[in-house]
């Protein structure tokens, strides 16, 4: 994935937590090494009470889902992570995904 790519996915990001304000989320680098593989890690939680939400770990070169888990949001893993977050921005709307 590229740095568009990348700045994508912040925007998605930013966009599910404006449209939720009860939502934040926070993104980090699990692993990478000298081969050029990287593994990134988004967790999404309720403001309310801290609770993590929504846990979603990717590869950052090719942006596929490697384990997904999110309350009542359904998604199998080998998915894009960019369709995930699409996904999750409609769901979190109220829309069926």
């Amino acid at each position: 994935m590229g740095m568009i790519d990348r700045i994508i996915i912040l925007n998605l990001l930013n966009k599910l937590s404006t449209e939720n304000k009860n939502i934040f989320w926070k993104m980090e680098c699990l692993y990478c090494d000298a081969r050029g593989t990287t593994i990134n890690q988004i967790k999404i939680y309720s403001q309310e009470n801290c609770r993590n939400i929504g846990l979603f770990i990717y590869r950052g070169e090719t942006g596929i889902v490697q384990f997904c888990m999110h309350d009542g949001l359904k998604k199998s893993s080998s998915e894009n992570i960019v369709d995930l977050l699409l996904d999750l921005i409609n769901y979190t709307r109220g829309e069926v995904v």
